[in-house]
């Protein structure tokens, strides 16, 4: 099944360190730097690294649900996906391993012992650790999120997702124009408003996309001269947010100022 969400999602990158705890840090940085073109070109490639992880998370919470189509393609081009997937435990894929447990509920929000008939929505929760290589990126990874997965009865079309997530990256990477290695550290929470795919394209190659819905993400990100975490050169915060149009590409705006096309089937950003 193939759902694109937020991001390349396959590129969740790495060097040396730590990730103690998702989605917090002390930034070394004695100043904040404004948001040049450049900067933001950096803040758009983060972004989609960032996006993977999500996307690694809505692959799995998917393709385990009994009504999912027995084809299963990924949401973006590099997301971190699992081949298997146990419930209520830990699975392994691309150097990253992911610890996940779904809940089940019924219209009234009651919890279910498991899936079944009065099976209405369902609950995600996951977090994942570990160092990814991609064609741009390396880098350390943590990531928590909760995720509601809405629209499991037969009786509609489509799945809706909900919920928030939180990254902490140490991440090395090529610059946009591919010309010079960028080292950056990036803590992020994502907040997924819903995020919808139609049921029926699920299975179809390249029809994966979302058809709406927005990822809003709040970024404290450190520039670092090397691949050492104290090494900072400049901080910088960050408002971002992709929006999903059921097409690729999806638009990231960065501080409502820099615009870039992601597309959803090669993970390529380009400034608009």
């Amino acid at each position: 099944m193939k759902l694109h969400l937020p991001v390349r999602l396959a590129a969740f990158m790495a060097i040396a360190v730590v990730v103690a705890g998702c989605g917090s840090s002390n930034s070394t940085a004695p100043v904040t730097g404004s948001v040049t073109q450049t900067t933001a070109d950096d803040l758009a490639i983060q972004t989609v690294a960032s996006m993977d992880l999500v996307g690694g998370d809505v692959q799995a919470a998917v393709g385990g649900t009994p009504t999912a189509p027995a084809r299963a393609v990924p949401i973006w081009p590099h997301e971190a996906r699992p081949a298997r997937t146990w419930w209520d435990t830990t699975y392994s894929s691309s150097g990253i391993t992911f610890e996940a447990s779904r809940t089940y509920y019924d219209g009234s929000n009651n919890v279910l012992p498991g899936y079944g008939p009065t099976a209405t929505w369902m609950r995600w929760t996951s977090r994942a650790y570990g160092t990814y290589e991609g064609p741009r990126d390396t880098a350390t990874v943590g990531h928590s999120t909760s995720l509601d997965l809405h629209g499991l009865q037969s009786s509609t079309d489509t799945l809706r997702f909900d919920g928030t997530c939180a990254d902490t990256l140490l991440n090395r990477f090529r610059s946009y124009d591919g010309t010079i290695t960028h080292y950056f550290y990036w803590v992020s929470g994502e907040t997924i408003d819903n995020v919808r795919f139609l049921k029926s394209l699920l299975s179809s190659p390249g029809g994966g996309h979302p058809i709406s819905g927005t990822v809003g993400i709040t970024v404290s990100a450190d520039r670092l001269r090397s691949n050492n975490r104290v090494d900072v050169a400049a901080h910088f915060d960050a408002v971002i947010l992709i929006t999903f149009n059921g097409a690729s590409p999806a638009v990231i705006t960065v501080n409502g100022r820099f615009y870039y096309q992601w597309n959803l089937d090669t993970g390529q950003v380009t400034r608009v």
